[in-house]
């Protein structure tokens, strides 16, 4: 849940991070993960890549669904989160791959994932970025491969102010263009994450065109 551009406002320790989302989500993150994982039908044996792992939590929800034989890496810009990810990851017995980078240049071989998530990052992202992203996460994804984008969707409350201040966003706008990027969408809808200002997220399922 980290951002692969410059942010809008100073980024608060990994540590504080977690710690945030704890107390904004009353202790309930992980059954937000959970669900993320749910939608993206991770099994076990697949290979999942996590864009904008920020401290591994999804990343970490992901190893245990794909199992000893899967493979799960996580990938961010920011090396504070990483750091913190891979002591998490640790602690929960997981093997996570955790590595620096952006969405924009996937440090990745063509067809290496069967699962490609991505969670509160496209928000972040100028046009040509969001772009330049989807066309990498189409590029790393297996023929029948799928994605999993969240991030801010619907009408929100013009007086809130998200754990992003990113309220404006809305990615159901990004939906009719998803062929532009070579992806067809599988579903949509909305999704609760019990976080509070970020309870009106909405998420997509796509895989790549033929």
């Amino acid at each position: 849940m980290s951002t692969t551009q410059t942010q809008t406002r100073p980024m608060p320790s990994a540590r504080r991070y977690d710690l945030m989302l704890w107390w904004r989500s009353r202790g309930g993150e992980q059954e937000f993960r959970d669900r993320q994982v749910e939608l993206a039908r991770i099994a076990p044996g697949e290979s999942v890549l996590d864009v904008g792992c920020g401290t591994g939590t999804l990343a970490i929800a992901a190893a245990r669904a794909a199992g000893p034989t899967g493979a799960v890496h996580g990938l961010d810009p920011s090396l504070d989160l990483l750091a913190r990810a891979q002591k998490k990851a640790r602690r929960a017995g997981v093997d996570v791959t955790f590595a620096s980078g952006t969405g924009e240049r996937l440090p990745y071989a063509d067809d290496s994932f069967d699962v490609v998530l991505s969670t509160l990052v496209f928000h972040h992202l100028p046009g040509p970025a969001v772009h330049s992203t989807f066309s990498e996460m189409r590029r790393v994804l297996r023929p029948n491969g799928r994605l999993l984008v969240v991030d801010i969707g619907g009408e929100q409350d013009p007086d809130a102010h998200t754990l992003h201040g990113h309220a404006s966003f809305d990615l159901n706008a990004f939906l009719p263009k998803l062929g532009h990027v070579g992806f067809t969408a599988l579903e949509n809808g909305p999704i609760e994450s019990g976080i509070r200002g970020l309870e009106k997220l909405t998420y997509f399922v796509a895989t790549p065109e033929d």
